[in-house]
């Protein structure tokens, strides 16, 4: 009976000791779901098995690839040990338990011969617990216990325990490892992503740069050959001439930074007076900044700062800074450069033990401003802001990012500020001196030496602003009625939507002599317009500021005002899913540029006879039109209409005004809606449909004239005589 008790105590004690085991993993594998790193893991696992077997001291040892250290360690002892924390097994010991990759236990290390530990360790060391950490066959590590408490050595328990630990231990640092690399694929592939994404960007604002030029410049040269009387061919080449500019300027962005990325940018400099300079850049912008009423001021602290700088990349510098600042200001806004330097407003900055001065240059505008999230990479390489607010067609992510090379490689420094709504400022920091420069950067000679020169007016493409005057809002409040649809002895109403002035006037042009073209700046100016103007047909680019093409069509689809005007989408995109994309969002055609003239003129005749088509078809079947010819907005429309004007036809004091209440639209929008529509004004139809219902009545004798004109309508019996 007593040997059955031992027997069962004897079991009770093993389960016990396998429930606190469990306990011990369980608690470890719950604290380690909780760890961020690797390092955290090991610390962890250390902390809990030395208190969970009760020793001083523990240390797991990670096989390193680096000959010189072979182990990473991470050693953690109990409170209460007076082991110093540089204590643990030496290198003998751990390459005992590699080599024959099992577990050790030493019970008295200093009389084990097979290791020859130093006095320290023999006087402070009595017991040693070692097991190899595996992972799918390899061991990737140790583990280690040092002094068994209140015991002479570990027991199997502990080493079972310390075992399992270390399966445990291996798993968990395998897992954290596998999520870390799968954490940094997936950081690369999104990084990958996100600069094809920024290239296939930058690819298609390159294009559109390159293809709006191109198609003035072809368009224009063709006007050049066709004009035989030659009356025009100043005005034409200059067109010409500013848009061979841009494509120049942007030719040599491209290159500029192909350099720069190659190495091949050389950087050579001379000591210059660089107030003249700037004023000089200055003053070629203002007439750009005057076209959009923007005050653009130049501020020196004084009229020389010598500093030693490359001319032709201080001038695309400045020049870069001040096209941006003109183009995200709005009308009546303020630009202005101001430059400091080492006298009254010195800027000086630490440079190891020294102090270097700088010459502070500072571009700053009213304008539209930059969010916080895109101001952190603006810089960037390919990077535009998408906004809704800022988008324009003149823009291709590698300005700002050219201008920072440019900067930097002459040692300077440029940052931004920004708040939206309120402006924008630029700040380039140019180093005063010479010592940060190498000596084949330096051109200095009696020659070279420019310190009051002003800048050569020869050496800035100036590019002529034009005199020709686009529309205004407040030109567009009274509308002429040759623009309305419906006066069929007038010219039909176009609305042209370019932000591009110069393509605006070239479209204007070609179309003048057979439509009455009213012209508008950008999404949200065409929008207003539209509402106002209902013109017959609506040609606009995609890519604008304040409203894209896109939505503005989308706008116009989606209200009753303008859902049946044909638009026509004009831009560089020239992707099938563009192609798609623009279509799906109701536009009725999409001409990529460069375009001909005369496919303009097809495809914007095409549409307008569409809707010729569409009135016959209606006048001659009524309401039967093909559905896929005008949208669905329209056919309710037309549905609504038809059921009101059938509903209230016996009502002799029906008129256009309750049919424009009923529908709840004004009676100028109703009579241009259906005179587009259908080819006939409200009354007119009206009319029509009452003597049709009285026809079909005579025909079935129904009554007599003067009943039948009751009926449908009519109070005087004359209008059958």
């Amino acid at each position: 009976q007593g040997r059955k008790i031992e027997e069962l105590e004897e079991k009770i004690s093993r389960l016990q000791s396998s429930v606190s085991q469990l306990r011990v993993l369980n608690d470890i594998a719950v604290s380690s779901g909780k760890a961020a790193d690797v390092d955290q893991i090991l610390n962890l696992i250390v902390q809990k098995s030395v208190k969970a077997i009760e020793a001083e001291q523990g240390a797991i040892l990670l096989v390193t690839k680096n000959k010189n250290r072979q182990f990473k360690t991470y050693v953690r002892q109990d409170d209460t040990s007076s082991l110093k924390r540089n204590y643990h097994i030496g290198m003998n010991i751990t390459g005992w338990v590699l080599e024959h990759k099992k577990p050790l236990v030493i019970e008295d290390l200093s009389g084990d011969e097979r290791f020859s530990p130093t006095e320290d360790e023999k006087r402070d060391i009595k017991s040693v617990l070692c097991v190899p950490i595996w992972f799918e066959g390899d061991i990737i590590g140790l583990m280690t216990l040092i002094n068994k408490k209140n015991e002479k050595s570990f027991s199997e328990n502990d080493i079972t325990l310390f075992s399992i630990i270390s399966v445990q231990a291996g798993q968990l640092i395998r897992n954290l490892e596998l999520q870390r690399k799968a954490f940094q694929e997936k950081k690369e592939t999104e990084k990958l992503q996100e600069l094809d994404r920024l290239k296939t960007n930058f690819f298609t604002n390159i294009s559109h740069e390159f293809r709006t030029p191109l198609t003035l410049i072809l368009g224009m040269a063709k006007q050049i050959l066709e004009d035989k009387e030659r009356t025009r061919i100043n005005e034409l080449a200059e067109v010409i001439f500013r848009n061979g500019a841009k494509l120049k300027n942007l030719t040599n962005q491209i290159l500029d930074l192909s350099r720069i990325e190659a190495g091949q940018m050389q950087l050579r400099t001379s000591p210059q007076n660089v107030i003249p300079v700037i004023k000089s850049i200055v003053s070629s912008f203002q007439s750009l900044a005057g076209t959009k009423k923007i005050a653009l001021n130049f501020s020196p602290y004084k009229e020389k700062l010598i500093l030693y700088f490359d001319r032709d990349k201080m001038e695309k510098i400045i020049s870069n800074l001040l096209s941006n600042a003109i183009k995200f200001t709005p009308e009546g806004g303020r630009v202005k450069v101001e430059v400091s330097g080492n006298s009254d407003s010195e800027v000086r900055l630490k440079k190891n033990e020294g102090y270097q001065e700088f010459a502070e240059i500072v571009v700053s505008d009213s304008g539209i401003g930059i969010s916080k999230e895109q101001l952190k990479k603006i810089f960037d390489r390919f990077y535009q802001a998408d906004n809704k607010n800022s988008k324009t067609s003149e823009g291709t992510g590698i300005g700002l990012s050219l201008t920072r090379e440019l900067v930097e490689l002459h040692k300077g420094k440029i940052s931004v500020e920004s708040e939206e709504g309120k402006g924008t400022a630029f700040s380039i920091l140019f180093p005063i001196g010479k010592e940060h420069l190498l000596p084949e950067q330096i051109i200095e000679n009696d020659k070279d030496i420019i310190s009051d020169q002003i800048t050569d007016e020869k050496d800035i493409i100036r590019i002529p602003a034009s005199n020709s005057k686009s529309l205004k809002s407040e030109d567009f409040k009274n509308i002429d009625p040759d623009f309305t649809s419906g006066n069929r002895f007038k010219k039909p109403g176009l609305l042209v939507i370019e932000d591009n002035h110069d393509l605006r006037k070239y479209i204007n042009d070609i179309l003048q002599s057979f439509y009455k073209v009213t012209e508008a700046s950008d999404g949200k100016e065409g929008l207003k317009r539209a509402f106002d103007g209902v013109p017959d047909l609506i040609i606009s680019d995609i890519m604008m500021p304040e409203l894209d093409g896109m939505d503005l069509c989308r706008e116009l689809k989606s209200d009753t005002r303008t859902s049946h005007i044909p638009l026509i989408l004009l831009t560089a995109k020239s992707a099938t899913s563009d192609k798609i994309e623009g279509l799906e969002s109701g536009a009725d055609d999409y001409i990529v540029k460069p375009f001909e003239a005369d496919e303009l003129k097809a495809r914007i005749k095409n549409l307008l006879r569409q809707r010729e088509r569409i009135h016959k078809h209606f006048q001659k079947f009524g309401f039967l039109v093909d559905e896929s010819e005008i949208s669905s907005i329209d056919q309710d429309f037309l549905k609504q209409t038809l059921a009101i004007i059938n509903e209230r036809l016996p009502d002799t004091g029906f008129s256009v005004e309750i049919l424009a209440k009923e529908l709840a639209v004004s009676r100028s929008l109703l009579h241009k809606k259906l005179v587009a529509l259908v080819g006939e004004s409200p009354s007119d139809l009206i009319r029509r449909i009452r003597l049709n219902k009285a026809a079909k009545l005579v025909e079935q004798n129904t009554g007599n004239i003067s009943e039948i004109a009751l009926e449908v309508g009519f109070s005087n019996p004359s209008y059958f005589t």
